[in-house]
């Protein structure tokens, strides 16, 4: 855990991203907002959670990508999230107050647009533009074998090489995790391969402490062809706890978060789906580098650019929430287009926006000083 509160006191966005937790928390307190339609939520929704990723098709596309909070909350309980990491991102970026403004403005617009034509849309390839286009298409030029040799050793492909973020497993525990992985893919019908090696991954903020391995895998008739592999393990929405609305029964917690995703998103992941190692449940799908996410701070030079991306982030938000709508205790398409018809709430999101973005802020500093008092050091 030191390792994320190390991260958590570098700004106040990776402050924001690594308390999920403490976010909802302060808005079930002081919840400002009228009554929404219920929809499946993400359950952290910020700037960081989309990217690029090769879907089970093998087509790349541009979606939400982090689903391990996700739960049935109403809509305004997950826009509000996006809406404050927006407002965070920006000032860190150094847009100015009327800059900010104008991409919340933006933000929401298309997230209503997109809610009253109840049809959502897809962004791949051939419709993917400004700073994603670019990321999707390189992504779709990667070769897979260039990502696997750069996460293992030059003078050994069958095996993992040690990094900040990827450390080595004790012998029996590595030795333990492939043999029950390799059942694993055999009962689940992917008999043509097989784990040679694994490692300890650290990535994200609020993942930090979490158990998660990167797997390499090999082709068994062809075993210079290999994949990579995460397993990250599945716990509690942060967000349940601070929240009314009544929640299906999952089989476990890697069920509700595969179920949701692949609800909400147009294609999901290749290799998608839960794996049980000793008592943990685990979501497993091929590794999604950190670098295929657009990073704010290093690829904006101006405004206009940021606007388009997050005019983008209110469609993409919008449509995962269409893709699943009328499923298990969600509203229907008709409610949702309704809701966005209506703009009694709007005024009041972007006003707590600001004002909760300041108390974050606040907050930060008080937790930055614990940190560098040694508080929160064991």
């Amino acid at each position: 855990m030191q390792l994320k509160y190390k991260a958590m006191a570098e700004s106040p966005f990776r402050f924001f991203r690594g308390s999920c937790g403490f976010f909802y928390e302060e808005l079930a307190n002081q919840y400002p907002f009228p009554a929404s339609p219920l929809v499946w939520a993400c359950g952290d929704l910020h700037i960081e959670n989309f990217g690029c990723y090769k879907g089970s098709n093998r087509l790349v596309y541009f979606d939400l990508n982090d689903f391990d909070e996700a739960l049935l909350a109403p809509a305004l309980w997950e826009i509000c999230r996006l809406a404050a990491s927006v407002q965070l991102a920006a000032g860190e970026i150094g847009f100015s107050k009327k800059e900010k403004i104008q991409l919340i403005n933006t933000l929401l617009y298309y997230y209503r647009q997109v809610l009253a034509k109840g049809k959502p849309i897809v962004i791949e390839r051939d419709t993917a533009r400004g700073l994603i286009k670019k990321l999707v298409l390189r992504v779709a030029d990667r070769r897979e074998g260039d990502l696997v040799k750069k996460r293992t050793e030059a003078a050994n492909p069958d095996k993992l090489q040690e990094s900040e973020r990827l450390f080595a497993l004790a012998k029996q525990d590595k030795k333990m995790l492939i043999r029950t992985f390799n059942q694993w893919l055999d009962e689940n019908g992917y008999t043509g391969l097989n784990a040679i090696d694994a490692g300890f991954r650290i990535a994200g903020t609020g993942s930090i402490g979490v158990k998660r391995y990167l797997l390499l895998l090999e082709h068994r008739n062809n075993p210079q062809k290999k994949l990579l592999v995460d397993a990250k393990q599945s716990l509690v929405s942060a967000a349940n706890g601070y929240i009314n609305t009544a929640q299906p029964q999952w089989a476990n917690e890697a069920d509700r978060i595969i179920a949701v995703q692949e609800m909400m998103q147009h294609v999901s992941p290749a290799f998608l789906a839960a794996f049980r190692f000793g008592e943990k449940w685990f979501v497993v799908k091929e590794l999604q580098p950190m670098t295929d996410k657009v990073n704010l701070s290093q690829a904006i030079k101006q405004p206009a650019q940021v606007e388009d991306y997050i005019a983008n982030l209110g469609m993409i938000a919008a449509s995962g929430q269409l893709r699943s709508s009328g499923r298990r205790g969600a509203a229907t398409a008709d409610e949702l287009i309704a809701f966005a018809g209506s703009n009694d709430w709007e005024t009041t999101l972007k006003e707590w926006t600001v004002s909760c973005t300041e108390k974050l802020k606040a907050d930060y500093q008080i937790y930055k000083k614990a940190w560098a008092r040694n508080f929160l050091k064991t």
